[in-house]
């Protein structure tokens, strides 16, 4: 849940296209059946795709069923790089810890690194800009991107630029294709066609002022908004909203680490159901936490774990979700 600053000097799209594709050798075809179709129809609109990795990071436990991050093996500049799929920041980052790796040089700003948890910290982000981002053969070419301290891995990819490249994610599989022209209204008709015919509940995203990817949701019928953030491992909303539903909510060990080392200790609470959009999931387990501030939307996440369980598909290019129950 990294809150990061709009760039300011943003990536804007070129008129087509928005990046170059290579005539290398195609990714393979190791498709599972389930995933068949999508993979089929993307194939047939020009879509490439890339393989994403499942992957604990850090101290994380790795229990066998527990989510996992999302990763994605790129070029930085012509070298090899490994970063985070997170579709809750929207702008691109890289570790500071790897700028050497990647021949950077950062350039400082007055953006102090802040937390919805909270509390501030004496860390600002900085600024740079890459020669080139490679995804498969897809080629994003002078890519402004911010920095900042990210642990583990040696950035992230934010949901501007999967946006930017038509991005289709599939949480599950997982993949991720992209669209060097760029999204197009078209396909993701063709694209919610498809997968409304197979059972999936499409749930329209909307772009909050911040760039994040928001939906409307609601528990036990208390309305609200949450951000879609592939790069949270829980899904959490603010304790206040568990309390006006009347959910009952127990203490835990879990603590949620935010931006500049910023934490809250997690509650969990067992709701009768939550609605993502039209979609409705019966009896989950919610995590909550206790804000200082009466409501922070950016802090309120739909996380990896209850998207890949409810095998989320992500049209980024074409704002729309789609779920469909196990």
């Amino acid at each position: 849940m990294t809150q990061v600053p709009k760039q300011a000097e943003p990536a804007s799209p070129s008129p087509a296209p928005v990046a170059t594709v290579s005539e290398t050798k195609s990714s393979p075809r190791n498709r599972s059946a389930d995933n068949s179709t999508l993979d089929s129809l993307l194939k047939q609109e020009g879509f490439g795709v890339v393989k994403l990795k499942q992957q604990n990071l850090g101290n994380q436990t790795a229990h066998k069923n527990a989510p996992k991050h999302l990763i994605v093996d790129v070029e930085v500049n012509r070298v090899s790089a490994s970063l985070m799929v997170d579709t809750g920041t929207p702008t691109t980052s890289i570790a500071r810890n790897s700028l050497k790796k990647f021949g950077l040089v950062e350039q400082k700003t007055s953006y102090r690194v802040i937390s919805p948890l909270g509390s501030g910290s004496n860390e600002f982000y900085g600024i740079s800009k890459l020669n080139t981002l490679a995804m498969g053969n897809c080629v994003i070419q002078d890519l402004p991107v911010v920095i900042g301290a990210i642990p583990y891995v040696d950035g992230v990819v934010g949901s501007d630029d999967m946006q930017r490249i038509g991005a289709v994610l599939d949480c599950t599989e997982p993949a991720l294709y992209f669209a060097p022209r760029g999204p197009s209204s078209d396909t993701s008709s063709k694209l919610a066609a498809m997968l409304q015919s197979n059972g999936f509940t499409r749930v329209p995203l909307r772009l909050t002022l911040d760039h994040r990817l928001e939906v409307a949701c609601s528990i036990d019928g208390v309305p609200a908004t949450i951000i879609v953030d592939t790069g949270s491992l829980a899904t959490c909303l603010e304790k206040s909203i568990g309390i006006k539903a009347g959910i009952i909510m127990k203490r835990t060990r879990t603590v949620l680490i935010g931006s500049g080392g910023a934490s809250k200790r997690v509650s969990i609470g067992h709701v009768k159901q939550f609605a993502i959009g039209d979609f409705k999931i019966r009896d989950a387990d919610i995590s909550f936490v206790q804000l200082k501030k009466a409501a922070h939307p950016s802090a309120y996440l739909l996380g990896i774990g209850e998207l890949v369980s409810n095998a989320a598909i992500i049209d980024v290019g074409g704002l729309s979700m789609y779920l469909r129950r196990p």
